[in-house]
C-alpha cells in the first residue's frame, strides 16, 4: 500500500514520461541512464500492473539534471508542498509561440535538406537536432496536459 494518491501517483508517472520523452525517448534514455528500457517503460507506465513501480530517486535527479526542464522535481516539489498536481506550470501564450518557433525550425531545417534532392549526413544529423529540441518542448506540454488530466 502506498501513501500517496492516485493522482499522486499519476502526477509523478507523468512527469517520469515527460523526462524520459525529453532525453530523446526510452531506448535513448537508457542509454544515458544506464538502465533498462523496460526498467523506465514501468517507472512510466499508469497500467495497473506497474502502478506501484516509480523511478529511482538517482535516475529522476539525472533526468532533471539533462532536460532543460525539471519535470520530476517539479512535480515531486508540487506534491511536498501540497500544491495542486494539475499541471507542470501554466500554458501561456508565449510557450506556444516558442513551440511554434521550434516546429517551425523542424520544418526549415527539412526543406533545407530536401531543396537538392540529397539529403546527407551532416543535414540528417541538423534535422535530427532541431527535431530533439522539438520533441523537448513536446514534452514539457505534453506533461502540462497529462498532469491536467489526473
Amino acid at each position: 500500500m502506498r501513501a500517496i494518491s492516485d493522482e499522486h501517483a499519476h502526477a509523478i508517472k507523468a512527469a517520469t514520461a515527460a523526462g524520459i520523452e525529453a532525453l530523446g525517448g526510452v531506448r535513448q534514455a537508457a542509454s544515458l541512464l544506464k538502465v533498462g528500457s523496460s526498467t523506465l517503460s514501468k517507472y512510466a507506465s499508469t497500467s495497473p500492473e506497474w502502478a506501484d513501480s516509480f523511478i529511482r530517486l538517482d535516475l529522476a535527479v539525472e533526468i532533471d539534471r539533462r532536460t532543460p526542464h525539471a519535470f520530476l522535481h517539479t512535480a515531486m516539489s508540487r506534491l511536498v508542498q501540497n500544491k495542486p498536481v494539475s499541471g507542470f506550470g501554466e500554458v501561456t501564450a508565449s510557450a506556444i509561440l516558442r513551440l511554434d518557433g521550434v516546429l517551425d525550425d523542424v520544418v526549415r531545417e527539412i526543406a533545407q535538406a530536401i531543396e537538392d534532392g540529397h539529403v546527407d549526413a551532416r543535414e540528417r544529423q541538423a534535422v535530427r537536432a532541431k527535431i530533439i529540441a522539438a520533441k523537448q518542448e513536446l514534452a514539457r506540454l505534453d506533461a502540462l496536459m497529462v498532469g491536467g488530466a489526473g
